[in-house]
């Protein structure tokens, strides 16, 4: 039996075979080292079960729930199980063409997956289906897997959030100019943790250390002609900073789940929209107006 253990956001992930497997260069720097205290300290909250074969019909006849497509390709199909989901993750070179079927258990403990390693090579996380356990993982731990950035500049870290191109990147590069650790500027983890919350990066398609830092700020980002940045709270920052997580909403539960999750974060976390410049000048327009803005001063 071949056995490797991962952590992401603190939580042991554990993923085991009979045959012989790889994880993408990514996860390597997640890697527990086998005997150390980090892989005993805790039970895994996941396990992963290896099977590399594809069978036919393993999904035929279920319910349909949920289609993650675009015009172009197919992502991945979620399915009713009897005693949980499935899902058909599909090849992202060829499209169409199935890459795994992975069988989740309905306490999101227990995961099986069957992949084509003529597709996946030895890669049974092979994306997307690494995203879509961590996205599976958080509704098990009360946290939320985010489309966002954030830098942390040994005080408090700060997550900037929107849509594709609206400049996540790009302020994150500003930060990093002005001296702050970039956590990631695309995926991460925010996590409940001692009354506050913690952020969290995820395995990539790159190599990179895990990081972590005390959430302190959310900002909603836009460009614009001048920096401006304004707080908003209630009903409006949750459903502003909900749309850039990462969810499927055909389940009720789930969206509750989320719903209470985002209207507690809101609560304990500043939420602000950031129109800004790209250029340096907006580090220093966040740092001199984010506290005046908090204690409800206008800008």
């Amino acid at each position: 039996m071949k056995e490797t253990v991962f952590k992401v956001a603190e939580c042991a992930i554990l993923v085991r075979s009979e045959h012989d497997f790889e994880l993408e260069e990514g996860y390597l720097p997640f890697v527990v080292e086998a005997g150390s205290e980090l892989e005993t300290d805790s039970p895994p909250e996941v396990v992963i079960n290896v099977v590399p074969l594809l069978p036919e019909g393993l999904i035929s006849g279920r319910q349909l729930l949920f289609d993650a497509e675009n015009e172009q390709q197919k992502f991945y199909s979620i399915y009713q199980m009897e005693d949980g989901l499935g899902f058909v993750i599909y090849d992202q070179q060829t499209r169409n063409d199935v890459q795994q079927v992975a069988l989740l258990n309905k306490d999101f403990t227990n995961w099986t997956v069957y992949f084509d390693t003529k597709r996946a090579d030895l890669f049974p996380l092979k994306y997307p289906f690494g995203p879509i356990m961590l996205h599976y993982l958080t509704l098990k731990i009360d946290a939320v897997m985010m489309h966002a950035s954030c830098a942390f500049d040994g005080k408090k870290g700060r997550l900037f959030s929107g849509f594709s191109g609206v400049g996540k990147s790009t302020i994150s590069k500003l930060w990093a100019q002005e001296g702050s650790r970039i956590i990631n500027d695309d995926r991460l983890i925010v996590r409940r943790h001692n009354g506050g919350y913690r952020v969290y990066n995820t395995p990539m398609y790159y190599q990179d250390i895990p990081k972590v830092a005390p959430l302190g700020g959310i900002f909603l980002i836009r460009h614009f002609p001048e920096n401006t940045m304004c707080r908003i709270k209630g009903a409006g920052a949750v459903s502003k900073v909900m749309a850039y997580s990462i969810q499927n909403n055909f389940d009720r539960r789930y969206v509750a789940q989320r719903l209470a999750f985002f209207s507690e974060l809101v609560s304990q976390i500043p939420v602000f929209e950031l129109g800004f410049v790209p250029d340096v000048s907006v580090v220093r327009y966040i740092l001199e107006h984010e506290d005046k803005q908090e204690a409800g001063e206008t800008r």
